[in-house]
């Protein structure tokens, strides 16, 4: 004999349909509206640039630059029939720990081993030097002769690219308009190395690793630390560290973008290439390029400590950034999409 149903339970069920294809309706019309009052560009402006009244430059000029994804086709390249250029700017970007301090070292042996080539730098450890880098600037850019090369180097609190990319367009404007090129370049590395390296720095005042890399703990995304990672320092330099909480794939799509924009020269580990690269551009006479800045001293980590340098690093986005630039600098992998 079938069961009978009472007609309470038939009217809960019903009551309880009702309630709950009302909620999904209110939420899929709430993240509609959500998704909506918000576009990409709203978004990549909250994240990447401060308040209005706080930009030097007007954000109209980035906006009339497209924003393109970073494939082989439309990367910045050199035109090779035009070289040597006659004249121009080395503009080095020197992110720590890189092997960046032997490819400067080098630059400043170029300048004296050629004439007409002058070399620049402002660097520091503390807020402020971007602004006086940013005036020095403004003169290298300035009345290039013929046969005349700049080599300018950046490095600690130099120029945020994050927040200052407004001058990078405006610097090689400005040379490729006296018809001279604007060769901006910068040496990357192994992520995981890379972080191991830093950790040196720990030595002298002697803090744990614990202490060291705090800063890359998640919940303290917004702290600049005592070192910076390779996506920060190309992102951020020193100055304020991804203050909106942005995801590691986001801050690899900016990196990227920057990479993309403005880098003519981007290379891993690959200093007889830089050299070689440099030298056809500008037909400067070879000079050899020698180590410096070497560390002898010894790193020891347990393996809870290197566990915890692999999980950091690849949690800040440094691993990804250089499996992109690995993909789209060097072709990784490209054999999978034959």
């Amino acid at each position: 004999m079938p069961r009978r149903v009472s007609r309470y339970y038939i009217i809960f069920a019903c009551v309880l349909f009702t309630l709950t294809s009302h909620r999904i309706y209110i939420a899929t019309v709430g993240l509609s509206k959500l998704f909506q009052s918000a576009s990409p560009d709203d978004i990549y402006k909250l994240e990447f640039y401060p308040r209005f009244s706080e930009r030097i430059t007007s954000e109209t000029k980035i906006a009339s630059y497209p924003r393109v994804a970073p494939t082989l086709s439309n990367l910045r390249t050199l035109d090779e029939s035009k070289l040597p250029y006659q004249c121009g700017i080395i503009f080095f970007y020197h992110i720590a720990c890189t092997g960046g301090s032997s490819m400067n070292r080098w630059l400043g042996k170029e300048k004296d081993n050629n004439e007409n080539v002058t070399y620049w730098t402002h660097w520091g450890r503390h807020d402020g030097v971007q602004d006086k880098f940013i005036i020095g600037m403004e003169k290298q850019v300035k009345d290039l002769a013929p046969q005349q090369w700049r080599i300018v180097h950046a490095h600690g609190f130099s120029l945020f690219p994050n927040t200052s990319e407004p001058y990078l367009y405006q610097w090689r404007e400005e040379v490729e308009r006296q018809g001279c090129g604007f060769v901006m370049t910068t040496m990357l590395r192994d992520a995981i190395g890379h972080t191991i390296s830093q950790s040196k720095g720990m030595i002298n005042p002697n803090y744990t690793l614990d202490t060291y890399v705090n800063h890359l703990e998640p919940e303290n995304y917004n702290q600049r630390g005592i070192f910076n990672t390779q996506i920060d320092y190309l992102v951020y330099n020193r100055g304020p560290r991804n203050q909106h909480n942005a995801t590691k794939e986001e801050k690899v799509r900016r990196a990227m973008e920057l990479l993309q924009r403005h880098f003519d020269v981007v290379l891993l580990s690959d200093y007889k290439r830089f050299t070689e690269i440099i030298l056809k551009v500008t037909g400067w006479n070879p000079v050899g390029m020698r180590h410096a800045n070497v560390f002898n001293g010894e790193l020891n980590f347990t393996e809870r400590e290197l566990n915890k340098i692999k999980t950091l690093t690849e949690a800040n986005g440094d691993v990804l950034l250089i499996d992109a630039v690995k993909h789209i600098y060097y072709g990784h992998l490209d054999y999978l999409l034959v």
